[in-house]
């Protein structure tokens, strides 16, 4: 990752968790999402299964971390969450923070953060619903960071290692 990936990465990263420490509480809308996708997932003994595994693997928390730093905080600072946005939607906002200031964007399945200083230095999460993917958008295209289906999911680490939660038959 070029230098100046990191240091974007790391400037929108410490804007999202000091806007995140702010105190905002919101509806959860993506840890709702993944005890809706544990709760469908079989019956009573194969979504305890799911739910431990879920819990080991960390696929609560990154939901619930991604909840309380990205999503509620849009939603606090808002009134919307991109997660249950209505298609056409769209909500824009702008922060300061120690002397930089941001265009936040957020529709439907979509957020993109601007440094408006340096227009084309921007932080952009996009979710395609038919693949049921949220991406993260970086210099060299797309990044995977999470894919469900009716029989399974597949969550892609920052490693490059995927975990991958099957249904049981």
């Amino acid at each position: 990752m070029s230098r100046i990936i990191k240091l974007t990465s790391i400037a929108m990263l410490a804007v999202l968790f000091t806007i995140g420490l702010a105190g905002c509480f919101g509806n959860f809308a993506a840890t709702r999402k993944v005890y809706d996708f544990n709760q469908s997932f079989g019956g009573k003994w194969e979504n305890e299964v799911l739910f431990w595994a879920m819990n080991i693997v960390p696929i609560y928390m990154v939901a619930g971390v991604l909840d309380v730093f990205v999503f509620n905080t849009i939603e606090f600072w808002t009134g919307s969450n991109p997660i249950v946005m209505a298609p056409g939607e769209e909500v824009i906002k702008y922060a300061s923070q120690d002397g930089k200031n941001f265009k936040i964007t957020i529709r439907q399945n979509e957020v993109i953060v601007e440094d408006l200083a340096n227009p084309d230095q921007e932080f952009e999460l996009n979710y395609k619903p038919l693949e049921k993917t949220w991406y993260y958008q970086s210099e060299t295209g797309p990044v995977k960071i999470v894919s469900v289906s009716e029989d399974k999911a597949d969550f892609y680490m920052p490693s490059g290692k995927v975990h991958t939660l099957v249904k049981p038959q």
